[in-house]
């Protein structure tokens, strides 16, 4: 549209116009560190510039880095202002933590090792939630996390150069891009959106010592174990998510900002090539040519090369400021093999071209993963509803075991009811036999009493009969009772003379 205005306009007029522009830009180029003249390059237009809001212009992207402990000295200082520098080139926020923030509490370290590494996800999470507590016109979008032994070579690279490209359906969720080498994940730099989601790994980074403090004592690494844990554990809480969570963070090549040092770790023999200090030698000049360590020259994806943006010195802490000082003392010089413009385009192509192929993967990757989650539904479904069925076919042959054993409950309480009833009814009979056979007994008793009452009374009619009898009568007893005795004993006389 202004375009459209200045062509509609005199040439006179134009020409002014023109100029305005260009001491606008210039002002701008100058003073805020934003470059206009990427807009004018096809396809480059949300390279290294700030967005505005409200007139002003608003940072999108901020650095978080904690320099504490053994990293509080001069030469992590000037790797620091080196990001300095590169923050005020583009226009990004700087948040630096100065001090250790956790305490024993996160980590029972046996080693007694200061506890920055916690520190880190602790700061972090902390300005994260600052950000997200703000209006969402005000918030940054990304935060990208720098381990205090990096080094900013290359000036010139916006950080935007990585990001996913916005209004991309498959990309929107993208909240993590992070690199990998030998070792697996490598947290010593990352992006992370400001989003709840990101607020949910760090909790989860943070708490890894308490809730997983067995695995811990066996880890390698510490917060960068926790990454690998949570991200790529079988047994991680992720792996219970649909793509097990992997449609929300995406490995992206080192050398886009994780760039080493060092083409390998080790030597042919095992030995850690961090194990002493760095020689001219081993002072890498950021080509093809590579420090003879004995694996025959091939160059890894990891190796920094002139042009990259960052150079990260992991893995040297014992022997850092040697390794670091002349790359340092490199990187303030500006030269133009390390700090040019040149990289950045071929950055934006390589990115866009990446994140194309990352997003026809997600798309496919999203869609088996709904086929996976419907058939996982379905299946969940079926489970269930064969579940319900045999509830339904335990609890029916509950109800009628119970049933069963109610009406044999009932069944035998009548019986025993009727037990009762005809013990009782047998009891009442036996008794009123009993009083029957008592009244009986009474009776026949009375009667029998009555008989001998009536005898003794008859008797004794008899004998009051008999005693008013005549004398003759009487005479004639007598006489016959005295003549029965008198013969007795004559018969008994002779048997007893004999003897």
């Amino acid at each position: 549209m202004l375009i459209h205005g200045i062509h509609r306009t005199k040439p006179a007029k134009a020409v002014g116009v023109l100029l305005l522009l260009f001491f606008v830009w210039a002002w701008l180029s100058n003073v805020q560190g934003v470059r206009l003249t990427d807009d004018l390059v096809p396809g480059r237009q949300h390279a290294d510039k700030t967005t505005k809001h409200a007139g002003k212009a608003r940072a999108r992207i901020g650095k978080v880095t904690v320099a504490a402990n053994k990293l509080a000295n001069d030469v992590v200082r000037r790797a620091i202002e080196s990001h300095e520098r590169h923050n005020a080139r583009h226009g990004y926020v700087q948040f630096t933590a100065e001090h250790q923030a956790v305490s024993n509490l996160i980590e029972h370290d046996r080693l007694n090792r200061a506890k920055g590494a916690w520190t880190k996800p602790a700061y972090l999470l902390s300005v994260l939630v600052a950000e997200l507590e703000k209006p969402e016109a005000d918030r940054l979008e990304w935060l990208y996390w720098f381990d205090a032994d990096t080094l900013v070579m290359n000036l010139e690279t916006p950080l935007e150069a990585f990001l996913p490209p916005a209004n991309h359906s498959a990309l929107n969720e993208v909240d993590l891009l992070i690199t990998t080498n030998w070792d697996g994940l490598n947290s010593g730099v990352f992006a992370l959106r400001v989003s709840t989601w990101s607020v949910s790994l760090l909790s989860a980074i943070l708490a890894y010592p308490i809730y997983e403090n067995t695995r811990m004592q066996k880890d390698r690494f510490r917060d960068q174990s926790a990454f690998q844990y949570l991200l790529e554990d079988a047994k991680s809480p992720f792996a219970e998510l649909p793509m097990k969570g992997k449609d929300r963070w995406v490995k992206v090549p080192m050398r886009w900002f994780n760039s080493l040092p060092v083409n390998n770790a080790f030597y042919k023999n095992g030995t850690w090539i961090f194990a002493k200090n760095m020689t001219k030698a081993m002072f890498d000049n950021g080509t093809t040519e590579v420090y003879e360590d004995g694996h025959g020259g091939k160059v890894n994806p990891w190796k920094v090369m002139q042009g990259d943006m960052i150079v990260h010195f992991a893995g040297s802490s014992n022997v850092r400021d040697s390794w670091m000082e002349p790359w340092v003392a490199r990187a303030e010089q500006n030269l133009p093999e390390w700090n040019n413009a040149t990289t950045k385009y071929l950055l934006r192509e390589e990115a866009k071209e990446f994140w194309k192929k990352t997003e026809e993967q997600l798309v496919i990757d999203k869609a088996k993963s709904k086929v996976e989650e419907e058939q996982k539904r379905k299946a969940l479904k079926e489970k269930q509803k064969q579940e319900k069925a045999e509830k339904e076919k335990k609890d029916k042959a509950e109800k009628e075991r119970l049933e069963k054993l109610r009406i044999e409950k009932e069944r035998k309480a009548e019986e025993e009811k009727k037990k009762k009833l005809a013990a009782a009814e047998k009891k009442k009979k036996d008794a009123e036999n009993k009083d029957i056979q008592n009244h009986e007994k009474k009776l026949a008793k009375e009667k029998a009493r009555d008989e001998k009452a009536a005898q003794r009374s008859a008797q004794r009619e008899k004998e009051k009969a008999k005693t008013v009898a005549t004398p003759t009568e009487t005479a004639k007893h007598l006489i016959t009772d005295a003549a029965k005795t008198s013969a007795s004993e004559t018969t008994q006389a002779p048997k007893s003379t004999a003897a």
